[in-house]
């Protein structure tokens, strides 16, 4: 990443009165190192704030539900399963996969306030034996908080990856969704205070902050399959 050593710079500890203590009282801040430093640690705050991982899972193993559709090449998030975790199986023959990845507060890159992170997806997935049948795997954002990802209809709102059947060997799977403005909900909340001695808790500044809600799910067309782990991520566009 651009003006950012990836870290934060370690410096002369506070107080010192070595001469290279740049913040030290009395000490003049020169343009160069100490600007340097300064401009990279914000950066790589910044990008802290924006990079990082927001759910990880153990996954699905032995998944055998179908699409409630009857498809076998999924075309969109109304294809798959939302809610049979929280419903009747049906017997252990049509175990679903379907998992809600949490609430999650999505920051613009710091250095560039026009950019959003991308949304990704990794596993590992032991798809069909049979080299006709197919996995398919959906990962859907819904703006705001307690979405439901099983109206969603806009396109830049979920992603689709279809693995083909290969004897059950397990491989890599990498899916990727570019988040942008229509992707989260503003919404305002005023962060609770430790309460002082008095035991009233102090009052504190609202804060707007852009939101949105992530789901996974997947369906077999034949046998048992399997997804797991399962790690998302905000990465760079």
């Amino acid at each position: 990443m651009a003006d950012t050593l990836g870290r934060v710079i370690r410096r002369v500890a506070a107080g010192s009165a070595s001469t290279s203590n740049r913040f030290a009282a009395l000490e003049a801040l020169d343009a160069l190192s100490a600007q340097v430093w300064l401009t990279s640690d914000i950066n790589h705050l910044g990008d802290e704030s924006t990079y990082r991982t927001i759910a990880s899972i153990p996954g699905f193993i032995d998944l055998q539900r179908p699409s409630p559709t009857g498809a076998t090449t999924a075309a969109s998030p109304a294809d798959f399963d939302w809610f049979g975790r929280f419903l009747p199986t049906g017997g252990s023959g049509s175990n679903p996969a379907c998992q809600c990845l949490g609430e999650h507060v999505i920051h613009r890159v710091a250095r560039d306030a026009a950019t959003w992170p991308d949304i990704v997806l990794r596993a590992r997935v032991q798809p069909p034996v049979g080299l006709a049948e197919k996995l398919n795997v959906c990962l859907v954002v819904v703006p705001g908080i307690n979405g439901n990802a099983a109206v969603i209809t806009d396109r830049a709102l979920y992603a689709i990856a279809t693995v083909a059947g290969n004897g059950g060997v397990w491989a890599d799977l990498t899916m990727t969704l570019s988040l942008a403005a229509g992707s989260v909900s503003t919404i305002s909340e005023r962060p609770l205070l430790g309460a002082p001695s008095s035991g009233v808790p102090g009052d504190s500044e609202i804060v707007a902050v852009s939101v949105l809600t992530a789901w996974v799910s997947a369906f077999s067309t034949s046998g048992k399959c399997s997804i797991a782990p399962i790690t998302v991520a905000l990465e760079p566009a």
